[in-house]
């Protein structure tokens, strides 16, 4: 399997770079190649938004920081990137800091809130992609370093401005002065950056969070989504997992259909992570505890009980969009493992299905296969994937709170 991205700039690249790093650290590894099934799916349900997105109010921050960029002088695209990256810091220094009214405990979902130097990965990095996709970026094709040389362009016109003024014989206002403007976003920017800081928080006032619910409703990707669906029925499931969401009458048939095949892609291919497991387990190392691996035999022998197979999987496989071969090579494993799970009487793994996914991960993976290599053993996938499922819910929590605001204040 490839991965690629458009190439916007080296900075992108560097960015798409570490963005990989920190999955890689902080979330489950595709060792079985099911990532662009998972991901196609993922935006089905919650177009426009990424495991490592945290709170609603950076959809705003992030205009609010340009906005400012814009009334700073700074001429030239590095400046304005510098000003702008230096303002995250600032903000994430200040949440640190901050008590939560609602819980009584620390902001949480605070970008770079675990360390006191500089945030590694910017806010402005991870959610460029979701105002793109939202639309509160009003040029898609517009990459974050694009957007500051905007502005340092901006910024260098208007020091550059003379005002002309025109006499009524020329047919003009006898004030006209074209200022001229860019719209780089959408969002209402009402709140200052350098008072925010002076006071901030990660709630969204009542118009943010209105702002948002309309911007998110208008999009056509959002169409049939679940993301769309809680905003127009302002329903949260944050406290539910994906598979215990149940489906509604006035749940349009396509998102139906889309969460039935989602939960049995899920159910099903997380058997096959629990064999991934079990044979990762004989690598040792010091989580290679008996313990851990009488877990792993009671996941397997749940999974195997209430195991239905994966009976649509050629409308699974539908949902991805081009990546032929891909699928047609997913499709064949998802084949011979579902065989060997039903051929399979007992309840612990056999043989065959551990080869079927010893040799998926070497045909996904090649010489970075971890099973049988000096790979400390370290569970993968340790719960049926949910799709972004936590993360958008969250971001729909912030917003259907803020809704409900009387005063537009925290």
């Amino acid at each position: 399997m490839q991965l690629g991205w458009v190439d916007y700039s080296r900075q992108e690249r560097e960015t798409i770079k570490e963005l990989l790093k920190l999955l890689g650290e902080s979330t489950s590894l595709d060792e079985l190649g099911v990532g662009i099934v998972r991901d196609s799916i993922s935006d089905l349900l919650y177009p426009g938004t990424s495991v490592l997105h945290t709170r609603a109010k950076y959809y705003i921050l992030i205009p609010e920081l340009f906005k400012k960029a814009m009334k700073s002088g700074l001429t030239t695209g590095s400046e304005v990137r510098n000003l702008i990256n230096s303002d995250q810091d600032r903000i994430a220094r200040a949440l640190r800091k901050v008590i939560d009214e609602e819980t009584g405990t620390k902001a949480a979902g605070i970008i770079g809130g675990r360390s006191d130097r500089a945030v590694k990965m910017k806010p402005t990095r991870i959610y460029w992609n979701a105002l793109r996709t939202t639309e509160i970026l009003c040029n898609p094709s517009m990459s974050f370093d694009d957007a500051c040389m905007a502005v340092g362009n901006y910024n260098k016109k208007n020091q550059n401005i003379t005002i002309k003024y025109e006499s009524e014989d020329d047919g003009g206002d006898a004030d006209d002065a074209g200022l001229g403007g860019i719209a780089l976003f959408s969002a209402p920017c009402h709140q200052n950056i350098d008072d925010y800081i002076e006071n901030p928080t990660l709630h969204l006032t009542k118009d943010e969070a209105m702002y948002l619910r309309d911007q998110f409703l208008h999009v056509p990707a959002m169409k049939n989504t679940l993301m769309e669906y809680c905003l127009k029925t302002k329903t949260s499931y944050e406290d539910k997992s994906l598979d215990e969401i149940e489906l509604q009458n006035d749940m349009p048939e396509t998102l139906k259909y889309n969460l039935r095949l989602a939960i049995e892609f899920a159910n099903f291919i997380y058997g096959a992570y629990i064999v991934y497991n079990l044979i990762f387990f004989e690598n040792g190392g010091k989580n290679a505890t008996e313990d851990n691996k009488q877990k792993l035999e009671e996941r397997y022998k749940t999974w195997k009980k209430n195991n239905v197979g994966i009976p649509h999987k050629d409308e699974i496989l539908e949902l991805v969009c081009n990546h032929d071969e891909y699928k047609s090579k997913l499709q064949e494993f998802l084949t011979k493992f579902e065989n060997a799970a039903r051929a399979n009487s007992s309840d612990k793994c056999s043989d065959e299905e551990k080869k079927i996914v010893m040799d998926r991960e070497w045909f996904c993976k090649k010489e970075k296969s971890k099973i049988g290599k000096d790979f400390p053993f370290q569970e993968i996938q340790s719960s049926p994937m949910n799709y972004r499922h936590d993360t958008a819910q969250a971001i729909i929590s912030d917003i259907l709170k803020g809704l409900v605001r009387d005063d537009g204040k925290v």
